[in-house]
Formats: structure tokens, C-alpha cells, sequence
């Protein structure tokens, strides 16, 4: 990429221009979704709610658009070598954008409330929260905010159910502050991945580093999923990142190691962690090194396991949990469209053909992994690259995907490096799916309900092209002009 020899000293302020005029996007979202007048009501509120009408979902489109377009025109401004902002000014504009969001009601995701209601099952109760589901405490008084799970186990990693009922156990029975604490640790696992993207591309060249890190840490996406919605995905994707650090440093037993901690979290990070296990095998120079690595490997591994999982007993509850919200509970995917569907043909929706039309999906996903490790074993295909297409295909392919799927590849696609001078054609494709994710919850919202007479079956067959299609074509398109 070529560098201006004269870099116009005005120039840098027009990136502090960017950022002060996204800061007035994001006070938008604190003023129009508040969280501190509906945190404790019920129904639970989402974006239609707030936003009740066809209008005030154009509204809404037209607000993420453009705050997507002026980060797009931040970051080509870096890009091109006309602002040089230090990883200082990255970190600072991001905490400003952050604090409206901390402010603003979880309009897409209401996991923030289960993570407190989930936190109390350890902390409050004293019970395991992988048996023990939140209904079984009647008379807590934030059960009801459980919505549709307040039935279920805990989904996730022991790690994260260990911090949720270490905040809970301090916020107590202060909702809010329980709240407020879950999206600050958000904020901060976001920060702390734009740190070390930084530091991973510290040999890059210098307007890479600069760039890819503000992709990561002004991106709007990624602040509404994890400081608005407060999201537990990003503490995952900051053992992920530590793991490549170490990866590049050549330190394989702390890499396995971290990309573990990242499985504790959410356990999708074994995805990851096959591929890295297998590059990691090719690159050690013979046997009594790969005996080595990978026997500390899982004896560190082991270890590590064996304590966080202690405190509550067998991961056997918490790999159940996970096989019955992926083969049971229909979501916004291409299985769901096709579920729908089969109804429309008169097709019984029995529980069976839930069950059969998730395994139809899952087989060529299955596959598509063994290609990728094969690739990975014959060619030495990256890792980096591989985690990105499997977490991209599990999107595709889930019964159930949720919003925050989208950001599962980002990270990788991020550190790709295959020596193209522009932005990479997969990373575009990355970008433009986190938009027409976000874009999505009004074709499920409020185009469903006001344009398409309630159908789920017609929001969907606009929804997954648009989500899952067009995110290809856009980035094919963009990436022409940007050639021409």
C-alpha cells in the first residue's frame, strides 16, 4: 500500500471530526433506547418496541448506515496514510463512543439479564448452574426477566459462569449495577482486543497496524454487540487474540493453552483451537518435540479444566445443554427457512423433523470442517484462515443463529495476512456481514410485522439472502470500485 509523501497536517483532524460526529451517533442510541427507565420492566424491551412504526425502523436503518459509513470513512483515511493516530487515541475515542452505550437498553440481545439471573444461581443460591435452571428459584425477583429461558441450563464455559457469579455476588440484588458491571466487562475485553491486534501487528506495516485496529475498535457493529448488548463473546476473542500473539512469538503449549481458556468461555472456541493444534503439529521439527508440547498441553489443559469446571461438577450437563439448543430451537438461519418451508407444504413441525432438518444441515458443515483440517495437514493452509471460514460456515449452517454470530470470524479475518495491497475481499465480506446482520432485526421486526402480515416464512426468505448473500456481492462490488 502507498504511503502520501505529504501528509496534510489538517487531515489528522478530520479523524477527530469522524470520531466527534459518531460520539453524536452513539448519544442518539443512549436518548432514543435508555436503559435506566425500562431495565426492571417487563415485557422485555427490543428495537421495535422503541421504535414502533415502519418510519421509526427506516429511522433506525438509517442511523446504523451512517454510522457504519463514517467509521468506513475513518478508516480509509488511516488507511491511506492521511491520519496517524496512536493506539492512545484509538483506545480513548472508542471509551467515548462506550459511554452512551453503557447507558443504552440491550435492544438485541437480552442475554445481559441471564447472565445476572445466571450469576445468582452461583452466587445467591449456592447452586450449580449447569443442573440447576433459573425457574427453580420461584421467588427470586428477577426471574421473570428470563423470558423464554428461564427453564434452561447455563450454555456456556465455566470461566465465564466463575466472573458471573463473582459480579453478582457483589451487585447483589441491585439489578442495575449487575447490569452495568456485565457491560463494562465488555467494554473492557473490547479494548483489550484492539490492544492486542495492535501488538500482533506490531511487525506489519505501520498503516496496517493503525487500520486493522481501528476496524476492530471503532467498529459499530461490534460496540452494539458488546457494550450495548453487553455480550460475553469478546471475553472469548481475548484468549483467542493472546493465543496469536503466542503463536507468533513461537510459543505453541501457551498457545493451546489460551485458545483453552477461550473454549471455558464459550465452548464454539474449540473450533479454533482444532486448526491451531493442527499447524502447531506440522511446524514442531520431529516426534520428541510434538510429544512434548502437546503432552504439557494436556496436562496444563487437564489442569486447567479440572479447576474451573470443580466448581461445579462434570461438563457432561454443560455438553448436553449445548446439543439441545443446537438440534431443538429454531432461530433466524437457512434451516429455519427451511423448516418453515416444509410446514408450508404441509409438513408436521414435530420435534423429529426439528431434529432431522438439524442433522440434514449439520452433515455438510462436518464435512467442510474434514476438508479445511485436510487442507490444513496437506497444504498448511493458515489456521488463521480456517477458524474464519468455520465459524463463518457454523453461522450458516446453525439452527439457531443469533446476531452475535457475525462477529465469531471477525477477528481472524482481521489478522489474514495474504499480501494484498488493499483490503482483502474476505475481510470485506466480514464487514458487510456485521452490517446486514445488524440490518436484519428489521426485516424480522418490522418489515415482518408491517409490510408482510406477520409471515415468518416471508421475513425469511428475504432475511438469509440478505443476510448470508449479499454480504458477498457488496464486497465484490466495492472491491471493483475501489480497484478502478
Amino acid at each position: 500500500m502507498t504511503v502520501p509523501s505529504r501528509i496534510s497536517p489538517k487531515l489528522p483532524n478530520n479523524l477527530t471530526l469522524l470520531a466527534l460526529i459518531l460520539l453524536g451517533g452513539y448519544l442518539v442510541f443512549g436518548w432514543w433506547f435508555p436503559l435506566r427507565p425500562y431495565f426492571n420492566t417487563l415485557p422485555l424491551q427490543d428495537v421495535r418496541s422503541f421504535a414502533p412504526s415502519l418510519l421509526a425502523g427506516l429511522s433506525y436503518a438509517l442511523l446504523l448506515l451512517a454510522l457504519f459509513g463514517l467509521y468506513w470513512l475513518a478508516f480509509r483515511l488511516v488507511d491511506r496514510g492521511r491520519a496517524v493516530p496512536s493506539l492512545s487515541f484509538l483506545l480513548g475515542t472508542a471509551v467515548l463512543f462506550a459511554i452512551p452505550l453503557l447507558q443504552t437498553y440491550p435492544i438485541n440481545a437480552n442475554d445481559l439479564f441471564r447472565y445476572v439471573i445466571r450469576g445468582r444461581i452461583t452466587s445467591i443460591y449456592d447452586k450449580n448452574p449447569y443442573d440447576t435452571p433459573p425457574d427453580t428459584f420461584a421467588d427470586d425477583p428477577f426471574l421473570p426477566l428470563a423470558g423464554e429461558w428461564e427453564d434452561a441450563t447455563s450454555p456456556y464455559g465455566p470461566l465465564w459462569e466463575l466472573l458471573a457469579g463473582g459480579i453478582t455476588g457483589i451487585t447483589q440484588d441491585n439489578l442495575l449495577a449487575g447490569l452495568l458491571s456485565f457491560k463494562l466487562v465488555g467494554l473492557m475485553a473490547h479494548l483489550a482486543c484492539g490492544w492486542l491486534i495492535w501488538r500482533v501487528l506490531a511487525s506489519a506495516a505501520p498503516t496496517r497496524q493503525r487500520s486493522t485496529t481501528l476496524l476492530w475498535l471503532w467498529n459499530p457493529a461490534l460496540l452494539l454487540m458488546f457494550v450495548v448488548d453487553g455480550h460475553n463473546d469478546v471475553l472469548m476473542m481475548v484468549w483467542q487474540l493472546v493465543a496469536v500473539w503466542f503463536w507468533r512469538q513461537k510459543r505453541p503449549s501457551l498457545t493451546l493453552f489460551f485458545l483453552l481458556l477461550a473454549a471455558l468461555v464459550k465452548p464454539i472456541a474449540l473450533l479454533p483451537l482444532s486448526f491451531f493444534a493442527l499447524a502447531i503439529w506440522r511446524e514442531l521439527e520431529n516426534n520428541a518435540a510434538r510429544l512434548r508440547v502437546f503432552g504439557w498441553g494436556v496436562i496444563w489443559g487437564g489442569t486447567a479444566v479440572w479447576l474451573s469446571f470443580l466448581p461445579f461438577g462434570s461438563p457432561v450437563d454443560l455438553a448436553l445443554r449445548l446439543l439441545r439448543e443446537a438440534s431443538d430451537i429454531p432461530g433466524f438461519s437457512a434451516a429455519t427457512l427451511a423448516l418453515l418451508a416444509s410446514g408450508e407444504r404441509g409438513q408436521p413441525i414435530t420435534p423429529e423433523f426439528v431434529g432431522f432438518m438439524a442433522n440434514l444441515f449439520r452433515v455438510p458443515f462436518g464435512l467442510l470442517f474434514l476438508w479445511l483440517l485436510w487442507l490444513g495437514w496437506r497444504n498448511g493452509r493458515s489456521p488463521l484462515r480456517a477458524a474464519a471460514d468455520t465459524l463463518f460456515a457454523y453461522s450458516l449452517q446453525a439452527l439457531s443463529f443469533r446476531l452475535w454470530y457475525s462477529t465469531w470470524p471477525f477477528p481472524w479475518l482481521l489478522l489474514e495476512d495474504n499480501g494484498e495491497a488493499s483490503l482483502p475481499y474476505r475481510l470485506r465480506v466480514g464487514l458487510w456481514f456485521l452490517l446486514t446482520v445488524q440490518l436484519s432485526v428489521l426485516i424480522y421486526g418490522h418489515l415482518r410485522v408491517y409490510s408482510l402480515g406477520g409471515s415468518q416464512l416471508a421475513a425469511h426468505l428475504i432475511g438469509i439472502p440478505f443476510v448470508f448473500g449479499l454480504p458477498f456481492l457488496l464486497a465484490f462490488i466495492t472491491r471493483h470500485r475501489t480497484q478502478r
